[in-house]
């Protein structure tokens, strides 16, 4: 005989409560830690309605937390999991509550949840004031008593991802990150895997060498580092670095902003620090010479090199070949079409090159024909002579509907190419 069904309840237990305040609460912001083709960058993505999004969701978790301790308790990890910082006024607010919910808490505080960390947060909505910047260089006064990253960075033991975005050129911005970076950082961060760090060279005008150190402390002291996103303008930027051996993926990027005194000659860099984890390689733009120099040691562990989205960027067949002979069990390249434009090899082989991936999205670019043929080349050519799948990243199916793509998907499929889209389904090509 079935047992019976147990009695209706009117206070479902907590685990169906927090099932429902993770729905309710959902963020839109991406927690991957591991390197995923094309991963857009979230300032790209970000936009009116994507803030108006996240406006609710935190009016949502706060509106929970007033209800009763156990609504509390529940919407609070949802309420702290990411946390995006304006200004001095905000961490101020943010760091009061998170000592207050140490001294009352326990071990499940509320700096416990912190997963993502953005400090400064962005801001798309540009502000045009008319006060000048109050101290144009390096150093700026600061208040003894104000906060420190360090400071902040005490309370997230879990923290997972930490996002350091440009700098916003308005005085309340650059004395708020001043501050943050005016004293040393110690103490570890042993659960971030992600980091994405922006600088320019007006860094170096405003915080002298504060900046970069804070950089390198935090590299140095995160044993689980995965992904190192590097927004840097500086020669020196991934030399001056003691990479962790659990490194995975380099991001790499430059705001090809050049004053004069950053245009004089460095001395070329030693790298000698052992990253046997480090498989996947994505370039915003070309590697200057020194970063040649790292790909010539740690070249031979790259697997993935991905060339993110820029249509005014080209590689020459040169470029092409001093980035492939350093990096001979290179296993997969990944572009979009057109952009950046990429030339054949010429005098060079890349031997252990077995698949290909190809971005097309029409509302982000639509390539000319004649950068389209230039782009199949590569494949038809010898450049890739083990060359054996093409994987197609096209979401609105706009390649195969011309009769362009048609045309080369024949050929591609006529040189026994493997050709499919991004979920593993073949690419249906016409006889």
């Amino acid at each position: 005989m079935a047992s019976p069904l147990p009695p209706a309840s009117a206070h479902p237990p907590p685990e169906i409560w927090w099932l429902i305040f993770r729905y309710a609460t959902e963020s839109e912001t991406s927690y991957h830690v591991d390197y995923q083709p094309f991963q857009p960058i979230q300032e790209l993505e970000e936009t009116s309605q994507s803030l108006r999004h996240e406006s609710i969701r935190l009016e949502t978790c706060l509106s929970l937390m007033r209800v009763s301790f156990l609504f509390r308790s529940l919407a609070a990890e949802f309420m702290y999991e990411d946390v995006r910082i304006f200004d001095a006024r905000g961490l101020k607010s943010l760091v009061s509550s998170l000592a207050h919910s140490e001294r009352e808490h326990g071990p499940r505080t509320y700096g416990s949840y912190i997963r993502r960390l953005e400090l400064p947060r962005r801001r798309i909505n540009i502000i045009l004031q008319s006060e000048t910047l109050p101290f144009p260089t390096h150093p700026i006064p600061c208040d003894p008593g104000d906060i420190r990253l360090v400071d902040v960075l005490r309370f997230c033991p879990n923290l997972e991802i930490l996002v350091r975005p440009c700098l916003c050129l308005d005085p309340q911005s650059v004395a708020f990150w001043a501050s943050l970076v005016g004293a040393p950082f110690h103490g570890g961060l042993p659960r971030l895997m992600r980091l994405e760090w922006h600088e320019t060279e007006l860094d170096t005008r405003f915080y002298g060498t504060g900046h970069s150190d804070r950089l390198r402390e935090i590299v140095s002291q995160s044993p689980n580092l995965r992904y190192l996103f590097l927004y840097s303008d500086r020669q020196n930027s991934v030399s001056d670095l003691i990479l962790p051996r659990s490194l995975h993926t380099i991001r790499l990027n430059r705001s090809h902003f050049q004053s004069r005194d950053s245009r004089k000659l460095l001395p070329r860099p030693r790298y000698c620090c052992d990253i046997p984890n480090f498989h996947n390689l994505v370039l915003h733009t070309a590697l200057p010479t020194s970063l040649l120099d790292f790909l010539a040691v740690s070249g031979h562990q790259l697997r993935v090199l991905e060339f993110a989205f820029a249509p005014q960027m080209t590689f020459s067949s040169n470029q092409m070949q001093r980035l492939l002979t350093r990096c001979p069990q290179l296993e997969e390249l990944a572009y979009y079409l057109g952009a950046p434009e990429i030339s054949p090899l010429v005098e060079a082989q890349c031997r252990s090159l077995k698949r290909v991936r190809l971005k097309q999205n029409p509302e982000e670019w639509n390539p000319c024909r004649p950068v389209l043929r230039t782009q199949m080349e590569i494949l038809e050519g010898p450049s890739f002579p083990a060359l054996a799948e093409v994987i197609l990243h096209d979401p609105t199916r706009w390649f195969v509907r011309k009769e362009m793509g048609k045309d080369l998907l024949r050929r591609m499929r006529r040189r026994g190419y493997a050709v499919r889209y991004e979920d593993g389904s073949p690419v249906p090509i016409p006889a």
